[in-house]
């Protein structure tokens, strides 16, 4: 908890004071409390004397000049700046162009306006329009009764759970210049400009319960090269050992090949199976040794082998010159064995997916009372069926408002959705199935 001195924002300030008044009723010693909210003692008895005296949690009037921008400015001002696609062509604004833009329109705001004044009105209402984050939008309509699989899998705590995938396209890029090391205070110097040699591509597998890592370079991602590669891994462990196997959908997982090939490494006989979702029950089932976990679409994240990409990429790659394909394969192969050796450790899977659902609904209510211009058809079916299934199957796992605010925003921009669908029987059915359901949720609680 941050002290009532240095807050920047005044809402902080309030929270503490409002915690050190309730601290103070409740008879907690001065001592205490100024352990427990983390501000000096001197502090507690100040703001003792103020309660007594009648004060509240507010700032008394200060000295010096009034404010010369009145409230409503500070309103428009607030709008204003955080727009997106201002003007044509133009994304979001930057300080320095939405001073000069209200110079030149000065009816906007009705009140002339510095530089200064705007960053000190955005700073003090805690406002960064212009950051972003990159998400992954849920579109797997049975997204987390896979997830759930998942999860169950990482907490099952296997002692031969295994996170596979490929990593792909890596590049080998030679600096036109040697890199000049860091000096007392001055930084190490990397040259921008580079030569490309090509790529390379690598399978890694992580052990969960050890976090050692088995990698290969690879020439390619077809079904008899990841085959290879897996036959590789299995032969490493006892013939009476339970494998299991957490991958994503990539098609090389499920072809008929690379059946065949686990059929032989469980001594079984590859029954008949006419369709990839028949080969994927088929990996999954438990009647045999060796069982594939598949993740749901756009549920890369949910691979514990990421991590360790990232890590790769990090201590590794990044930045580094390599002379062809082949210094960089061998600069993999060098870290992985170096990994195995001295950093190698257990990984442990604590993502319960709560609130991911709620993420889920909020999203697309925004999207749809956005009017958002990139809403298309296919999108919106994945996000219909998706929503389907979680007011029928995950129903609690979101509060009641925001399921009501779906079902409200569904209802008003009825006209907008309908445009979207165009003339899709199909999909009409399933969006008035969907209102149907959620009113009879919202009625029965």
């Amino acid at each position: 908890m941050a002290t009532d001195s240095t807050c920047r924002s005044p809402w902080p300030r309030l929270v503490f004071r409002l915690q050190l008044w309730v601290l103070l009723q409740h008879k907690i010693p001065e001592t205490t409390i100024s352990s427990v909210l983390g501000c000096h003692v001197k502090t507690v008895f100040t703001w003792k004397q103020r309660f007594q005296a009648g004060d509240g949690i507010l700032d008394r009037p200060r000295s010096g000049r009034p404010t010369t921008i009145p409230p409503e400015v500070n309103h428009r001002l607030l709008a204003f700046y955080c727009q997106y696609n201002p003007l044509p062509g133009y994304t979001r604004w930057s300080i320095r162009w939405a001073e000069t833009f209200l110079q030149k329109h000065p009816d906007i705001l009705q009140c002339p306006i510095s530089r200064s004044s705007i960053h000190r009105l955005l700073k003090s209402n805690s406002l960064k329009p212009y950051r972003n984050k990159y998400f992954l939008q849920i579109c797997d309509p049975d997204f987390f009764p896979k997830m759930e699989k998942i999860i169950k899998a990482y907490q099952s705590a296997h002692p031969y759970l295994f996170c596979l995938d490929e990593c792909t396209g890596l590049q080998a890029l030679e600096r036109k210049a040697p890199r000049l090391p860091a000096q007392g205070d001055l930084p190490e110097y990397i040259e921008p400009e580079y030569v490309r040699h090509g790529t390379a591509s690598i399978l890694s597998i992580l052990q969960v319960s050890t976090g050692q890592v088995f990698t290969e370079c690879i020439p390619d991602h077809t079904s008899s090269t990841i085959t290879s590669s897996v036959r590789n891994h299995v032969l490493q462990y006892d013939r009476s050992a339970e494998l299991h196997y957490i991958c994503d959908n990539y098609s090389s997982h499920s072809t008929e090949e690379f059946c065949l090939g686990i059929a032989d490494l469980c001594g079984l006989d590859l029954p008949k199976l006419k369709t990839a979702h028949d080969r994927r029950q088929w990996l999954q089932s438990p009647e045999k040794r060796i069982i594939f976990h598949f993740l749901p679409t756009h549920g890369s994240w949910l691979n514990l082998i990421e991590i360790w990409f990232g890590i790769l990429q990090q201590k590794a790659l990044k930045d580094e010159s390599f002379l062809s394909t082949t210094d960089l394969k061998n600069r993999i192969i060098s870290f992985t064995e170096t990994w195995d050796s001295d950093f190698a450790h257990p990984f442990k899977f604590s993502y319960s997916g709560d609130g991911l659902h709620e993420k889920v609904i909020s999203r697309l209510t925004k999207w749809i009372q956005m009017r958002s211009p990139q809403l298309n058809v296919k999108f919106l079916e994945k996000q219909i069926k998706l929503i389907s299934n979680l007011a029928t199957s995950y129903w609690p796992k979101a509060k009641r408002k925001a399921w009501n605010v779906l079902y409200e925003t569904l209802q008003e921009n009825n006209d907008f959705i309908s445009a979207i669908i165009g003339t899709g029987k199909e999909l009409k059915a399933r969006l008035i199935d969907l209102n149907k359901l959620l009113h009879c949720k919202l009625k029965a609680t």
